[in-house]
């Protein structure tokens, strides 16, 4: 499935649902949730896309800032004599705007890939970065929507996802 494909899939829901989304100022506290959606290489000679899932966990320290710990894993894509597979932890500052957040930080991954003939096992980290629009229920549950950019062993993903965050 296409990335832009996946943004009218996750997003067309989100406007026509009929529950009315309020505008909760981010409150000190901490939350998780768990994401799924779409990641796209465009690499050498791979050229696809493909589904991932995340969990994540954070924790807001004051209305405009907080820190959250988040698991990826990219699903293995195989495309003739090229392929792609990995996963990661990261780590990273988000601060808010509203209903709007951008955020950055350390992504710690393990690939193993076939790209443009060669083979790559390994592991490092590098930045990430991302957007995002969290769209609340109530005070505890709200629906995410997000963009991230990925640098995994030399290689750029950009990743879609929409899921729910709890917060307690």
């Amino acid at each position: 499935m296409r990335i832009d494909k996946l943004f009218v899939l996750v997003s067309l829901p989100a406007v026509l649902l009929p529950v009315p989304f309020a505008a909760y100022a981010d409150r000190p506290g901490v939350y998780l949730g768990a994401s799924g959606g779409g990641y796209r290489i465009n690499e050498s000679d791979l050229h696809d896309n493909d589904n991932l899932v995340k969990g994540f966990v954070g924790g807001q320290i004051n209305e405009w800032f907080g820190i959250e710990g988040q698991w990826t894993d990219f699903n293995r894509l195989d495309n003739g004599g090229s392929r792609f597979d990995a996963d990661g932890k990261g780590l990273a500052a988000v601060f808010s705007f509203g209903p709007l957040f951008l955020k950055g930080g350390e992504f710690s991954w393990d690939s193993d890939s076939v790209i443009g003939g060669t083979v790559s096992d390994k592991d490092g980290n590098d930045p990430f970065w991302g957007a995002g629009l969290k769209l609340d229920f109530n005070r505890n549950l709200a629906l995410r929507l997000e963009y991230e950019r990925y640098d995994v062993s030399n290689v750029k993903l950009d990743a879609a996802t929409a899921g729910l965050q709890f917060k307690f």
